[in-house]
């Protein structure tokens, strides 16, 4: 599809682009119409039409229902009816009663007219039906008579009901029951009086009523059961859709949309209290849209005519708009076709074609340049090639220039290999021996490390031994402080050992006064005696025990002197070790420094020898890749002829390509074609 649109011409596009989209607006604008007149139709008719009618019509059936209802209210409010009735309903006065009856029978043209007498203890019911008065006595266990006890339950003023009975027959009627407001002792209505109507004509009234086309109405009770209606009616039953009850329990007006029977359907209710029913209308929506849809119609046909005129107009137009273009086209066809890019184009419009034209011809202006800049690059090329193929050497042409080489560079490429291979093998050689070298370095690295590692363990092992010197230097010294304070302690104690000898020798001459005191005390002296001997013994082996410490103290004392006079010759022997120590720990020192350097020596030639077999190694290399080198140069030096011959060949073939273009300036001349009226694009 989008290239059958593409193979069209501009002005069909145009045409068939502005037609469609006419036909869309006018489309969419009647649709709107439509839509727009059709709401308003539904909110008008839901929220005016239909409630006024129904209005109306509930009017119409009320007017016709008050005097039957007004006459029901008289009879059964009759002064002489109530009057008689107490009276318990004399037969020689009925005629009086068939007159009353008579009288509203003739006045309101009902059908029929009827009482319900109740005295309190019996209930008569009589009946006027065309100069015929009829009574008998209700038998309220009988269906027949049953509507009058519904009605005194309901306790409503008064109600309709659609009934027949013995005399009226088989057809129905409705009779309106109204209520005396006297009661009997029971609290009963003394009389329940109306009228029947006939419901034919209300019925005919109902039924012949039409809205719209097909608009019906009925009546329906106030449990939405449908009593009166037209043959045709849709709706019967106002409970058979939730929409529908909806519906009922409203006195006011009540519209719906809704779908019943296979149709759509508007549906409207309204209580009519004085029949006590509901009022209902159906409006089938066919009836509504019918005159929409021929306005539609007629608005579409509007439409159609409108479309024609315009497509008609819109072909001149697109015609116009496409001319500038169409020529144009013309003009870079002329050019396209004679490669003159001398040419210029030429138009009328100021507009966006007319920017178009001043860019185009700018772009052929740039263009022309470019050629030119080519033809002279071309040019340019063929004497470069040509340069080429002489400097290769190997051009099989007879040229002065050639004449005059006396080597050629494929030549001078094959001389250089083979110079460059001999130097290859000389500096395989002296790479083989920079490999020995490095690895004769790299053993003496390894010795002069392991010398620099035990000369740094001795250094470590001499100042161990010399912070042990220190440490055993200061121990003795303190033990010799101590020896020193232990012999003057041990002469403070023979100085205490004195003063206890002292005591002893104190304590025998106490002890010899109390001998002698305790034998001149005869025999109370004798406990005391014994007490001195005791002493004086004890005395005597105190002197003993000192005479023995003291041997000890002297003992302990000759010990302390030699054991000073040895801790003094040890503290000499430990600072001579000392000084020793400390000699030996710069000799080591010095050692581990001169190791070092060696070690620093040993691993720099080795580094040195490495680097020395690793340049080597990438000289052979270099060498090797230039000896490949100069292989490959002599085949592309052999390839440069070929190439330079290709390049020759492409110049000749790009001139002549370009002197295809004719940039000669055309002769000034009037436009040959005319212009047509300048269009707005």
């Amino acid at each position: 599809m989008r290239n059958i649109w593409n193979r069209l011409s501009l002005r069909l596009r145009l045409f068939v682009s502005f037609g469609v989209l006419f036909t869309l607006m006018t489309g969419l604008a009647l649709v709107l119409q439509s839509s727009f007149y059709t709401q308003n139709r539904v909110t008008r008719l839901v929220e005016y039409d239909l409630p006024s009618q129904l209005q109306q019509l509930a009017a119409e059936v009320t007017v016709k229902l008050a005097p039957s209802i007004e006459a029901s209210h008289g009879l059964a409010s009759n002064i002489y009816i109530q009057d008689w009735i107490k009276r318990d309903m004399p037969e020689s006065e009925l005629s009086l009663l068939r007159e009353q009856m008579a009288t509203i029978y003739q006045q309101l043209g009902a059908k029929s007219v009827f009482l319900a007498a109740n005295n309190g203890s019996n209930v008569f019911y009589y009946h006027y039906q065309e100069s015929a008065f009829n009574y008998r006595q209700l038998d309220l266990k009988d269906e027949q008579d049953a509507w009058y006890l519904a009605y005194l339950k309901g306790g409503l003023p008064y109600e309709l009901n659609l009934d027949s009975n013995e005399f009226t027959g088989s057809q129905l009627q409705m009779f309106v029951n109204y209520s005396s407001p006297v009661k009997t002792v029971s609290g009963q209505p003394i009389s329940v009086a109306g009228v029947g109507l006939d419901m034919q004509h209300l019925a005919e009234m109902i039924g012949t009523y039409r809205f719209r086309k097909n608009g019906r109405a009925s009546l329906a009770t106030a449990q939405g059961v449908v009593e009166v209606s037209s043959a045709d009616l849709l709706v019967t039953d106002l409970n058979a859709t939730a929409e529908l009850k909806s519906l009922l329990d409203n006195q006011k007006v009540s519209i719906a949309q809704i779908d019943y029977k296979g149709q759509q359907l508007f549906v409207g209710t309204v209580w009519i209290a004085d029949l006590q029913r509901y009022l209902v209308l159906e409006v089938p929506r066919s009836d509504f849209m019918g005159p929409i849809k021929e306005q539609l119609y007629q608005s579409l046909m509007a439409g159609v005519v409108l479309l024609l005129l315009s497509l008609l107009l819109l072909y001149p137009l697109a015609v116009s708009l496409s001319r500038p273009l169409t020529l144009f086209q013309r003009q870079l066809v002329k050019i396209t076709r004679t490669l003159n890019l001398s040419h210029r184009l030429e138009t009328t419009d100021k507009a966006e074609l007319g920017e178009l034209a001043e860019q185009t011809n700018s772009l052929l202006e740039r263009l022309s340049f470019a050629i030119n800049g080519v033809q002279r690059s071309s040019n340019r090329l063929t004497e470069t090639a040509h340069n080429l193929a002489c400097t290769a050497g190997l051009v099989s042409r007879n040229t002065d220039k050639q004449q005059e080489v006396s080597q050629s560079m494929a030549a001078a490429v094959e001389e250089m290999s083979s110079s460059v291979a001999e130097i290859t093998s000389t500096m395989e050689e002296l790479s083989a021996s920079s490999t020995q070298i490095a690895d004769y370095s790299q053993s003496v690295v390894e010795v002069a490390n392991v010398t620099l590692e035990s000369s740094k363990k001795g250094a470590g092992a001499m100042q161990n031994l010399q912070s042990r010197m220190a440490e055993i230097h200061k121990d003795s010294e303190t033990s010799l402080n101590e020896i020193v304070q232990l012999g003057s302690k041990s002469k403070e104690i023979s100085k205490v050992m004195d003063l206890i000898n002292t005591l002893a020798d104190q304590t025998k001459l106490i002890a010899f006064n109390a001998a002698l005191e305790a034998s001149s005390a005869g025999e109370s002296g004798k406990r005391f005696s014994v007490v001195a001997s005791e002493i004086r013994r004890l005395a005597d082996s105190v002197t003993d025990s000192t005479h023995e410490i003291e041997d000890r103290i002297q003992e302990i004392q000759d010990s302390i002197n030699r054991l000073v006079i040895t801790s003094e010759k040890g503290a000499s022997s430990i600072q001579l070790g000392m000084q020793v120590s400390s000699e030996t720990a710069e000799d080591l020192n010095a050692l581990v420094q001169a190791a070092s350097k060696t070690s620093s020596a040993a691993q720099q030639i080795s580094l040195s020898t490495r680097q020395q077999k690793t340049a080597s190694s990438q000289v052979v290399i270099a060498l090797r890749d230039i000896a490949n080198a100069s292989m490959h140069n002599a085949q592309s030096v052999r390839s440069i002829t070929d190439i330079s011959e290709d390049m020759v060949k492409m110049s000749e073939d790009l001139n002549n390509l370009v002197s295809e273009f004719n940039q000669t300036e055309p002769e000034k001349k009037e436009t040959a074609s005319p212009q047509a009226p300048r269009s707005e694009v």
